[in-house]
């Protein structure tokens, strides 16, 4: 009971709405019904975000969001001014991205052997460096494009070993109860953040006299000791708790983990097509908004600004149905809504109907992150804790796979055009996510943990 009762006083949740209409009337500074409701949620969108770890954790995650974005396009920017080549910038992006996909499995190995705060800590750190490096390099004219494809290849490589220790941080931190999928989404959210803005914040800073690239890249080594701080001041360092086994033998454990776990197989798949056919939708917008709709860069900033906004808005939605029990289901609504959205927004400018395209392209934003999310979700809630590290580890491998989609998907949209290639992906997605639904019997008991919960933390 609260103290109000215990007291004697009037519990002031169990106002009767008579109650609250003559508060209104008579001026009362009473809180409403309706800011009661909205505060409180408010705080079941945030509540992780109570718990101190937590919250300076993701404070410092933000450093490395925005430094990543700030990267992207301070990287892409150099290759091409170095080269005058797009293709150098195709380069320069593999050359980060394929040492996640190989690298991934033994970041997850790193994640259940040592402190994940420890692995955290010391992958940013060199990543700090590299980013230096490549300003001081830059500022002593000795950059060239075969450095900056080697100074990415190793920023790739830790990259790999650091994000399947951050993925697994979370339910460390939270507990595996219903703050797990509220700070997956909190940390979705806060990159999608740092999305909408972070590109614009790192054009505005290469063009600044006197700053220019060299001192973005100066900006984002901070960014990355601002990273190490924070992890380095969390409390719970995220202590390995399985046994402790060789490298080899410890990756092959994870995956044939993964390989005699039904469900886990099942999200794998379903975070891996609906990532690969329907996310290079975001690469493929400058074809849109240049092509069919002869936009040119201001439509297409402008709808990238739309499906941020929407992604955001659907990472937020699922941090506040954290404490929904039926998650899988939530998960199909989803899936389906992301699929049929991308189908609603292709054929609207196919038909030229920029008015019409753009609401489907705000929930495309918004239902394909919030799938994202909680797919994460619902892996690591279907995990045991010795394995988490090497769960993320593989799911990171088909997580890195969105650049390497982006190369066929767009042969085929420069066949077919985009419109219909979108169009297709989206009705491709949506039937994917239905049929495994449909066809796995145990779908429904997705999301309850593979062990009894881990307490929740103290706030």
């Amino acid at each position: 009971m609260s103290g109000g009762i215990l007291s004697g006083q009037a519990d002031p949740d169990r106002t009767s709405p008579g109650a609250e209409i003559n508060s209104a009337e008579n001026g009362s500074s009473e809180p409403s019904l309706v800011s009661r409701l909205r505060s409180k949620a408010m705080s079941n969108t945030f509540e992780s975000l109570k718990i101190r770890d937590f919250r300076v954790l993701w404070f410092g995650f933000m450093g490395s969001w925005t430094g990543m974005q700030f990267q992207q396009v301070a990287r892409g920017f150099l290759a091409y001014r170095l080269t005058g080549s797009a293709f150098a910038i195709g380069i320069v992006t593999l050359a980060t991205g394929l040492p996640r996909i190989i690298l991934s499995p033994i970041g997850g190995y790193l994640a259940d052997r040592f402190k994940k705060r420890d692995v955290i800590v010391w992958t940013s750190l060199p990543m700090a460096a590299l980013s230096l490096a490549t300003g001081v390099l830059y500022v002593d004219h000795l950059l060239t494009i075969t450095w900056l494809v080697i100074l990415g290849f190793l920023q790739g490589i830790c990259f790999g070993f650091l994000m399947p220790a951050r993925q697994a941080y979370a339910p460390q931190v939270v507990g595996t109860g219903h703050l797990l999928p509220n700070a997956v989404a909190l940390n979705n959210a806060g990159m999608n953040m740092t999305r909408m803005a972070g590109p614009a914040l790192a054009g505005l800073l290469i063009a600044t006299p006197h700053f220019g690239l060299s001192g973005t890249f100066f900006v984002i080594a901070a960014f990355w000791l601002w990273v190490t701080w924070s992890a380095y001041r969390v409390h719970n360092q995220g202590v390995p708790s399985g046994p402790r086994r060789r490298m080899s033998e410890s990756i092959k454990e994870g995956f044939r983990y993964v390989r005699r776990m039904p469900g886990l197989l099942v999200l794998m798949s379903l975070g891996f097509v609906p990532l690969a056919l329907g996310m290079p939708y975001l690469s493929l917008m400058p074809a849109v908004a240049d092509g069919p709709l002869h936009g040119g860069s201001t439509l297409l900033g402008v709808l990238l600004s739309i499906g941020g906004v929407g992604s955001l808005v659907g990472t937020l939605l699922v941090a506040s149905f954290a404490r929904y029990p039926k998650k899988a289901t939530l998960q199909l609504i989803l899936g389906i809504s992301f699929g049929l959205s991308l189908v609603g927004f292709s054929f609207f400018v196919q038909s030229n109907e920029l008015a019409l395209a753009i609401p489907f392209l705000f929930l495309t934003g918004m239902t394909g992150d919030a799938y994202q999310a909680l797919n994460s979700s619902l892996i690591m809630m279907s995990t045991e804790p010795g394995q988490y590290g090497r769960v993320m580890g593989v799911y990171m491998i088909a997580q890195s796979i969105r650049p390497i989609s982006v190369m066929p998907v767009s042969a085929v949209a420069d066949d077919i055009g985009t419109p219909v290639t979108l169009l297709a992906a989206g009705a491709i997605v949506a039937l994917f996510v239905a049929g495994v639904a449909a066809l796995y019997p145990a779908y429904r008991q997705i999301g309850r943990p593979a062990t009894p919960m881990m307490d929740e933390p103290d706030i």
